[in-house]
């Protein structure tokens, strides 16, 4: 049942941004790039639409349009925004279908259930879009935890208790989520801190661009990747010669 829910909840998300969107925009937006093209097409790179992409071997880029994103991979030549990519590669790359998706460990997801949920595991810059609504998550909700999160430029902690159970965890209230913000959190068993970075939205992203467009530009990557795969395409068919 909690899987079928985290399930509905990431097409929701998906279907909501691509609702927002409408039709395709004009330009494909660079959202990760691997390779010896990774200076060439770096994150946050526009690419007109109808222009000629060419990548060399072991290069990948993953590109966003008005429908989602999808993986081009060298060695081969694309047109940005075509609905069939062909490639010179020898054999089709497998890509699938994560609209939606959810990996499961048994005990719990291994990601959290939209991205705007804080891993506590995962040190990174956080985008948020409502600094009065944040929430943590852990991938392991078995246990009870103290949890101490305390500001990074010695300002104020606050230690609170996660139960059995939660695999979510409001932030608190009395510590000001805000632009720049920087807070450690730390409880019994963890190897290091972890260390977030508050990143505020200014508006509300209307549409998979302006999201994405925010997360690349400040470098939220934990958020980045997990968007990535949820807006991803299904595979349109083997590339072509």
């Amino acid at each position: 049942m909690r899987s079928h829910r985290n399930r509905l909840t990431r097409g929701a998300i998906a279907a909501a941004f691509i609702l927002c969107t409408g039709t395709a925009f004009a330009d494909i937006l660079v959202v990760r790039s691997t390779g010896a093209s990774a200076k060439q097409y770096p994150p946050g790179k526009r690419i007109a639409e109808g222009a000629r992409i060419v990548l060399p071997a072991n290069a990948s880029l993953d590109v966003l349009d008005g429908r989602g994103t999808r993986t081009l991979r060298g060695p081969g030549s694309f047109v940005a925004g075509a609905v069939a990519p062909r490639s010179a590669a020898p054999a089709p790359v497998a890509r699938r279908a994560r609209i939606g998706a959810v990996r499961s460990a048994g005990i719990s997801d291994l990601r959290p259930p939209s991205i705007w949920h804080v891993d506590i595991a995962r040190s990174s810059s956080v985008c948020v879009a409502e600094p009065a609504n944040v929430i943590l998550w852990r991938a392991d909700p078995v246990r009870a935890v103290n949890l101490t999160v305390s500001s990074a430029a010695a300002g104020p902690s606050k230690r609170i208790a996660w139960q059995p159970g939660a695999s979510t965890l409001a932030w608190p209230a009395d510590l000001a989520v805000a632009n720049g913000a920087e807070y450690r959190l730390s409880w019994p068993g963890a190897a290091a801190p972890t260390i977030i970075r508050f990143r505020t939205l200014p508006t509300k992203p209307v549409g998979l661009e302006d999201l994405a467009s925010f997360l690349v530009s400040n470098q939220c990557e934990a958020q980045l990747d997990m968007f990535i795969e949820t807006v991803r395409l299904p595979d349109e068919g083997p590339p072509g010669g």
